[in-house]
């Protein structure tokens, strides 16, 4: 995880300086995805604000809202879906995908699983280009709902594709979450190789 950090800072800082402050606010972005869903929520939130600091963009206001509906910060992820909508009414994948991808997941911090799927079902045309956030988080609520078959299919989903997104945080997390789901199905000897796996 330090490393991790350093890495994204030297990243961020060098594009800053470099005047390509549209890629620097990328990289502050999904610094703030990766800090939300490992659970750092004042990592997540200072990489958000050096991100909207940066620049506002539909690519960095996207992952800067759903970092903070993961955090649990609803009113200020909801202000940021609000701008995107109303910025880039045009944009499909922001109306299509993430907007869904942001709702969903600030219904799973309401404790609304159904909900969360429900939203998704709309992002599922495009979901391959969200790098594997539809299918993470539809898994997530699949094991809320204590739907074990569904979750794994979801986490399966992901590790069977990670060229689409070769260093995404998730695929750790996709291996935990398809521990998870196997137990929910009752297979312990399944489940505890995917947790040696992980």
């Amino acid at each position: 995880w330090r490393k991790a950090q350093d890495f994204s800072r030297r990243s961020i800082d060098l594009a800053a300086r470099s005047d390509a402050r549209e890629v620097a606010a990328r990289y502050a972005a999904d610094a703030a995805l990766r800090a939300a869903v490992l659970g750092k929520r004042n990592q997540a939130k200072s990489a958000v604000t050096q991100s909207l600091a940066l620049e506002r963009n539909h690519v960095s206001m996207a992952r800067v809202a759903l970092a903070l509906a993961i955090c649990g910060e609803a009113p200020q992820a909801e202000i940021l879906a609000d701008e995107l909508g109303k910025r880039y009414p045009k944009n499909t994948l922001i109306n299509q995908l993430w907007l869904p991808i942001i709702k969903a997941a600030l219904e799973l911090q309401r404790d609304n699983p159904a909900q969360a799927v429900q939203l998704l079902e709309a992002a599922r045309r495009y979901e391959s280009a969200a790098e594997f956030w539809p299918q993470y988080l539809r898994g997530l609520a699949y094991l809320s709902l204590k739907s074990g078959n569904d979750a794994r299919a979801e986490f399966h989903g992901i590790l069977e594709h990670r060229g689409e997104a070769a260093l995404s945080v998730l695929y750790p997390l996709a291996r935990l979450g398809l521990a998870r789901a196997i137990a929910l199905t009752g297979d312990t000897q399944k489940s505890r190789a995917e947790y040696h796996s992980f």
